[in-house]
């Protein structure tokens, strides 16, 4: 016969024999979240910055990053996607940096952009990029698989996406630029990404 201290014991014991392999089952059967798609590595680049520096890709090597693509003089969306990317700077976390490349590069000199992130409020954690033209439609077309053109005489035509790009330089995430409806999912998309 048991007393009842040892009863209460023994199933105290059982109850957390009992409550340890249902944790294991649940860890085991619940669905895992699916890993972030890999849509291309970037190919290698070499722009300038808003500060006149020379920016490679390899200067985003282990950093999680936001791009978008945007012009200083835009009539339509670009004012809205970085005003957009201005309020995600204050709410990524903070090793994520934000990149946004210039679709009117001979236009977007370093100055011109300077004065540019200086009304958005920049901080050091956002780059601002310009190039040859040849070199930044190429990178936006065949690295980020995005469109754009700039017919004679008509305003320049590009996506209004933001990416998501992992530490190793691979496309992971494609948002859209002109509203906020994303914001929970970038941030949790980056997140995931910090932590691969």
């Amino acid at each position: 016969m048991f007393t009842k201290r040892q009863t209460a014991v023994f199933n105290g014991m059982a109850a957390l024999i009992g409550l340890f392999v249902g944790v294991v089952t649940y860890m085991e059967l619940k669905p895992r979240e699916a890993e972030l798609e890999r849509y291309r590595d970037l190919p290698a680049f070499a722009l300038t910055n808003q500060d006149g520096q020379r920016v490679t890709l390899d200067d985003f090597k282990g950093t999680v990053w936001l791009a978008d693509f945007v012009y200083t003089t835009c009539p339509g969306p670009c004012p809205l996607i970085t005003a957009h990317m201005a309020r995600l700077q204050g709410k990524l976390p903070a090793g994520v940096r934000l990149a946004s490349f210039s679709t009117d590069p001979e236009f977007d000199t370093p100055a011109v952009l300077k004065t540019y992130a200086g009304k958005f409020g920049a901080t050091d954690r956002w780059t601002f990029l310009t190039g040859p033209k040849e070199q930044v439609y190429d990178l936006i077309n065949h690295g980020f698989m995005l469109a754009i053109a700039a017919p004679p005489g008509a305003p320049i035509i590009h996506s209004t996406k933001m990416v998501l790009v992992d530490r190793n330089g691979t496309v992971r995430g494609f948002y859209d630029g002109t509203t906020e409806e994303s914001d929970g999912q970038i941030i949790a998309d980056a997140q995931r990404l910090l932590a691969e």
